[in-house]
Formats: C-alpha cells, sequence, structure tokens
C-alpha cells in the first residue's frame, strides 16, 4: 500500500494468481467493464490472444473526506513458458485473489499453482489477504469447495468464492472482499 498524502491518494496492489485458463484474465475483464473502466484495462497477449505477461489496470475509488483509493489490479499468466514473470507481478501486491479451475481433471495444476503461491508468499514480511475463487461452478461436475480445499489444502481462514467469470457470478463480490481486508491489513501496518 502507498500512501500518498500531497495528492490524497492511497495506491493498492491486487493481484489475480491461478493456472492457465482458470479465468483470471475474464474475472478481471468483467470487473473493469462492470466498473464502467474497460478501456483502463491493458492486456499484453500472445498472438493467439492468451496472456503472455500480465493483465493491468486502475480503477480509482473516490471516498468521502476527498481521499482516492486507486486499485492497481493486475493478472500473473498461468502459463508454464512465462513463469518467471508471476514472480515480478507479486512483488509489492497488497492481496491476492487466487483463481481455481473448478474441473476435475484440472485438480493438480490448481494444487502446482497454489503451492508455487504458497511459496512466494511465504518470503513476504507481512501477512498478505488472500482469498480463492473457485471458478467455472456453472460446469457439470464442478468440484465443490470442500474437494478443492482438501486437495489444496486451503486453511479455513482462507475464504472461497463460487464463482463463474464470464458471467461476473460472485467476481465483485469476491474483489470487494479482497479489497476491504488489503485496505485493512495495510493501514495496520503503516507508520503513524
Amino acid at each position: 500500500m502507498i500512501i500518498d498524502y500531497g495528492n490524497r491518494t492511497v495506491g493498492l496492489k491486487i493481484v489475480f494468481f491461478g493456472p492457465a485458463m482458470s479465468g483470471k484474465t475474464t474475472s478481471i475483464r468483467w470487473l473493469f467493464s462492470s466498473l464502467d473502466y474497460v478501456e483502463k484495462l491493458t492486456s499484453i497477449e500472445n498472438t493467439v490472444g492468451r496472456t503472455m505477461f500480465c493483465d493491468f489496470g486502475t480503477i480509482p475509488f473516490s471516498l468521502s473526506n476527498s481521499w482516492t483509493i486507486k486499485a492497481h489490479i493486475w493478472s500473473a499468466t498461468g502459463q508454464d513458458f512465462y513463469r518467471s514473470t508471476r514472480e515480478v507481478v507479486l512483488v509489492g501486491a497488497d492481496g491476492v485473489i487466487f483463481v481455481a479451475d473448478s474441473q476435475e481433471h484440472l485438480l493438480d495444476e490448481n494444487l502446482a499453482s497454489w503451492n508455487e503461491l504458497m511459496s512466494m508468499i511465504e518470503e513476504e514480511e507481512r501477512p498478505l489477504p488472500l482469498i480463492v475463487c473457485l471458478n467455472k461452478q456453472d460446469l457439470l461436475n464442478a468440484v465443490d469447495e470442500e474437494r478443492l480445499r482438501l486437495h489444496l489444502k486451503i486453511p479455513m481462514s482462507v475464504p472461497v468464492f463460487r464463482s463463474v467469470a464470464r458471467e461476473g457470478h460472485n467476481v465483485m463480490e469476491a474483489f470487494q472482499y479482497l479489497f476491504q481486508s488489503a485496505m485493512r491489513a495495510g493501514l495496520l501496518v503503516q507508520p503513524v
């Protein structure tokens, strides 16, 4: 969290993390579209439209006391070829939304991505707010929260939101929850 007293702004970095094709970019695009900031979103994609490095953009939220919170939203690519970029995108994060794919045959990919994220945030000097979006819940035979928690060993302290990114189901709710958690955590560690 970066607090700029001169400009009365608070910068908050939120990262969407997860395996390839889990719905990170779709979630972010839905979020920016629903808040009428779609023109503020940049995606660095390869020639077939897959995220090559990241998606990023800023959504400002005005407060009643003339301060503005700028939510800097990023996605980390899930493709293994671009693995080295994920650590770079995660630097300075104030909160992470882990987007898991609900398809049973992709549980091990979710697990590999989750373990990678856990190893990266273990190095953080401060607790990092974290939630999970169990995406693609509209698919037949989608795994449920209990199955995902068991397979990934997700602690009960980490909230899980059942989502459908392409319809926006629970995307805003998950974002708001993490946004508020990141603000609280950030304000607790700021010097007085």
